[in-house]
């Protein structure tokens, strides 16, 4: 298994800013393939190893404007599963990025503190992509995309348990705390007759929110607790959440039951399918990451090693 030895500081602070601004663009480009790295490390240490599902090699690209791969994704930092590649814009160079660079091995003091997550947006943007690429790949291993398909659905009864599922994925792993809110009224947030409550709720109103978002914790925590990040995520990930018989309470409770059984029969067997991602083994995307594009002798960071 490959390790990274990363060379980390006792503490994060104090914590300078850096930019690119009038440097090589060459030598930028190699930091922010640093930074990727880093942060993998940092979900890894985090939640435990997740990127053993990506391929052996991902290539990092730095596109312009007008590139075709900058108009497909809007300009966002984005993972192409087709290519296995990693779509940074070239505007990012321009983004300030914490000074050390190592102080990016630690996830979670970018969510803890407000003040980092401001100064750093670029971070919680990274590792959205590799939060994503992660759920890409596992989702195809089932037949599958990610988001599922039902997220683009206009029927409120296929999109609304899809966008559960999401919402409950993403507090998980970028909320420190749970948010308070009542458990107990679990008939307004996984509401019985879900038929009636999609004819009298719009995407924008605070009831439809409240579902998605409460209605994915009360869905996803309890797996993830039990189970853990990468294989409740790796489940959750191949199977969508559908609601059949116009009750969501019921469908959330069948969904739970049934990862459960799926899980613990998993468990143990050896398997390396995407409901046991743990099973998996690590390969070296990180070293692929760090290397991709690099000129011989210019290592940006030099405690970043990939031994043998």
């Amino acid at each position: 298994m490959i390790k990274i030895w990363i060379a980390v500081a006792a503490t994060m602070l104090p914590m300078l800013t850096l930019a690119c601004d009038g440097v090589d663009r060459r030598r930028c480009q190699d930091e922010f393939r640093t930074l990727v790295a880093y942060r993998i490390e940092a979900i890894e240490g985090a939640f435990g190893s997740l990127f053993g599902i990506l391929p052996d090699e991902i290539q990092i690209t730095f596109v312009k404007t007008k590139d075709p791969d900058y108009l497909r994704y809007g300009g966002s930092i984005a993972y192409d599963r087709e290519r296995a590649t990693l779509i940074l814009p070239r505007r990012i160079l321009s983004t300030k990025i914490p000074h050390p660079l190592y102080a990016a091995a630690y996830y979670w003091p970018f969510y803890e503190n407000e003040q980092y997550r401001q100064e750093f947006p670029v971070i919680e943007a990274m590792d959205n992509v590799l939060w994503n690429a992660y759920l890409q790949e596992v989702a195809h291993e089932a037949g599958l995309t990610w988001p599922h398909s039902d997220c683009l659905s206009v029927d409120i009864e296929r999109r609304l348990p899809c966008e559960m599922l999401i919402a409950g994925i993403a507090e998980h792993i970028k909320s420190v705390r749970s948010p308070l809110f009542n458990t107990n009224r679990i008939d307004i947030i996984w509401p019985r007759d879900f038929s009636s409550f999609g004819k009298r709720v719009w995407r924008t109103d605070q009831e439809y929110k409240d579902v998605q978002r409460y209605g994915g914790i009360l869905l996803t925590k309890p797996l993830i607790d039990e189970f853990g990040v990468p294989r409740a995520l790796a489940y959750m990930a191949g199977t969508p959440f559908q609601v059949d018989d116009g009750n969501l309470q019921t469908s959330a409770r069948r969904y739970q039951n049934e990862a459960r059984a799926s899980l613990r029969a998993h468990h143990g067997r050896g398997s390396a399918s995407a409901h046991s991602s743990a099973q998996i083994p690590h390969r070296p995307m990180v070293a692929a990451a760090i290397a991709a594009g690099k000129d011989e002798g210019k290592t940006p960071e030099a405690e970043v090693q990939s031994p043998n």
